[in-house]
């Protein structure tokens, strides 16, 4: 296992410029009272602290990203991983896998957040209708795919996930992706699912589901 290495101070404010300067925003202390409060929001463990989170909106879509690091503390959790989503509404339609702290986890959160935010931001329009196309799951349990979801057409309309992706971004993903499909292929040789403990995982609970904001 790669040595743990938790983020100081200056390593994260390093990091929060790079983010603001692509136009996130630090989510502030009301956001957080107010959403735990209208969806009665637990925790899949107990929690220390409260965690800097960031936001990126355009399109009907928003980019949340999660770091360990604790605001008050001015640390990273002892215990955690880093996340990026894309939500629609209140409603998840996105995870990246967890980012463990390594030395390279800055960069690789920093990394994820900007590509989560180009997906956002080129949201690609139906090539038949114009209209804005959806998040769709595919068949693995990380895979993605936009979709245009309106019924007026004859066949369903599909664009790949990483449609019209920069160049740059699709080199930062490619070795990531070539490392999960060796881990995948080694699972798979010692008879083991591969998916098995993200499906395990359990997230956070809403208390109040008849709060939650429709998808846009």
């Amino acid at each position: 296992m790669p040595k743990r290495v938790l983020p100081d101070a200056e390593a994260f404010a390093r990091f929060t410029s790079a983010l603001e300067r692509q136009g996130f925003r630090k989510l502030s202390s009301t956001e957080f009272k107010k959403d735990f409060a209208r969806l009665e929001l637990i925790a899949p463990s107990p929690r220390e602290g409260r965690e800097v989170g960031f936001s990126y909106a355009a399109n009907g879509l928003e980019v949340r990203v999660w770091t360990t690091f604790l605001a008050r503390e001015g640390r990273a959790r002892d215990s955690d991983a880093g996340w990026v989503l894309i939500k629609e509404g209140d409603t998840p339609r996105y995870f990246s896998r967890p980012f463990p702290r390594t030395k390279n986890f800055l960069h690789r959160l920093l990394w994820a957040a900007s590509i989560a935010r180009w997906r956002v931001e080129h949201r690609p329009l139906c090539p038949e209708c114009r209209a804005r196309m959806r998040i769709a799951y595919g068949s693995g349990v990380k895979s993605r795919f936009w979709r245009c979801t309106r019924t007026l057409h004859e066949k369903p309309v599909f664009l790949s996930w990483d449609y019209q992706l920069p160049q740059a971004a699709l080199d930062f993903l490619r070795p990531l992706r070539n490392e999960r499909k060796r881990y995948n292929a080694r699972l798979r040789a010692e008879g083991r699912e591969p998916g098995a403990a993200i499906q395990r995982r359990r997230g956070w609970k809403v208390g109040r589901p008849e709060n939650i904001e429709p998808k846009r």
